[in-house]
């Protein structure tokens, strides 16, 4: 009984890796292609790497994710999409400033689903 339960508890352990493991690379990723909008200089320059934002946060959203913090990743992938949805909306307007405004928004985003995802011990213990 103690080896059922030892192995089922495993691979539930097995399979939240494979999943925090499949997302890494892709939030590196968003990362880099952030990096590349944020210091665009033109529309022309952030069209391209807001579009492969909004692709790899399809990938992230298809992902498998723990049952305790699922709602918390669609949550801010919902979020960190309709805000890539308005930058590409203002760069077809041709406004350079309104999509620079949204990129500082999804940073307000990372910083703050980064702290839902691991909570300081201090938010731990005192909620």
């Amino acid at each position: 009984m103690k080896k059922v339960i030892l192995t089922g508890a495993m691979a539930v352990l097995l399979t939240l890796n494979v999943s925090a493991s499949e997302l890494k690379p892709i939030m590196k990723e968003m990362k880099m292609t952030f990096k590349e909008a944020a210091s665009a200089q033109s529309i022309e320059a952030m069209q391209a790497p807001v579009a492969k934002l909004e692709t790899l946060i399809a990938q992230a959203k298809a992902g498998s994710y723990p049952p305790e913090k699922a709602e918390t990743f669609m949550e801010g992938f919902d979020k960190l999409a309709v805000t890539v949805e308005e930058i590409d909306a203002a760069l077809s307007e041709g406004d350079l400033d309104k999509a620079q405004q949204g990129l500082r928004q999804i940073d307000a985003l990372r910083e703050e689903y980064h702290d839902k995802r691991n909570p300081s011990i201090w938010q731990r213990l005192f909620g």
